[in-house]
């Protein structure tokens, strides 16, 4: 069922304002669990690394049909519409699993980092220092569904709020140490987060007994390049089924718009109308 505006508003007014809004409860404590029971065996069986991944998550044989529903979930879509516009794009659907680490690391920031298409790194060595930019559409949100509780063992989720807003950068020999404006989210297991593209952010290494997991579903702009293939038997059949019914959002999502650009020109001509008829009536 698809959310009503109105519920959503509270988390986009989150989302301009601290780079993050958090959806309690948004997936079931059983789902969760049948989820983590299909994961253990495969995530077992792969070479040990800092963050071993199932991608494209929609061409595992075991995973993709348990999970194809995520990828167009209503909540994450009228979301994301309201964030950046009804001009979605899968850029990848993936799992991440961390392997427990040391107990004597506990604490300590995996990887502090902004996510896919961010810009604000790229300009802080030409902006003066405490320099804020405008709040703009995002390019993309990051989708992440946490299968565990987010605590001192399984590793704190961190944030540094508002730093889509500014240019702070860490540098490349701090990105594993603790950062003065980090703050801890509270995560549930069955939470979602999902983040502008732009926010530092960092989980804690996993000091659990146990795999810590979670499910990005990442959102971008139509256009923009992707990481996933489309070519999966599961996206044609969502990409059959959404020509039958002309469901332009799915054929969208998975990359087909042929007439977008006309849409919008259309209405970048409207725009420039009332503009001129402003100015002549000023």
């Amino acid at each position: 069922m698809t959310p009503d505006t109105e519920v959503l508003q509270p988390h986009l007014s989150e989302l301009k304002e601290q780079g993050y809004t958090v959806f309690p409860g948004f997936m079931s404590a059983q789902r969760v669990a049948d989820l983590r029971s299909l994961l253990d065996p495969l995530f077992a069986a792969k070479p040990d690394g800092s963050r071993p991944k199932i991608r494209p998550l929609l061409g595992h044989e075991v995973l993709g049909p348990a999970c194809q529903d995520l990828a167009l979930d209503p909540t994450m879509l009228s979301f994301a519409e309201l964030a950046m516009g009804p001009v979605l794009q899968l850029d990848s659907i993936e799992v991440s699993g961390f392997p427990a680490r040391d107990p004597s690391r506990r604490g300590e920031p995996e990887l502090w980092h902004r996510d896919h298409f961010h810009v604000a790194g790229m300009y802080a060595d030409v902006t003066p220092p405490g320099a804020r930019k405008p709040y703009t559409p995002r390019q993309a949100v990051n989708c992440l569904i946490y299968l565990q509780e987010m605590n001192e063992a399984t590793g704190h989720f961190l944030m540094v709020p508002g730093s889509h807003l500014d240019y702070t950068v860490i540098d490349p020999d701090k990105v594993h140490q603790r950062h003065p404006r980090q703050q801890p989210l509270t995560v549930a297991a069955g939470d979602m987060v999902i983040l502008h593209h732009d926010v530092l952010h960092t989980g804690c290494l996993n000091t659990s007994q146990e795999t810590r997991y979670f499910i990005s579903n990442y959102i971008c702009r139509f256009g923009l390049p992707h990481r996933d293939t489309f070519d999966l038997p599961i996206v044609h059949q969502l990409m059959a089924e959404a020509r039958a019914r002309n469901d332009r959002r799915t054929m969208r999502f998975f990359g087909e718009d042929d007439d977008l650009l006309r849409r919008q020109e259309e209405a970048w001509a409207r725009m420039a109308a009332e503009d001129r008829h402003a100015l002549a009536g000023a």
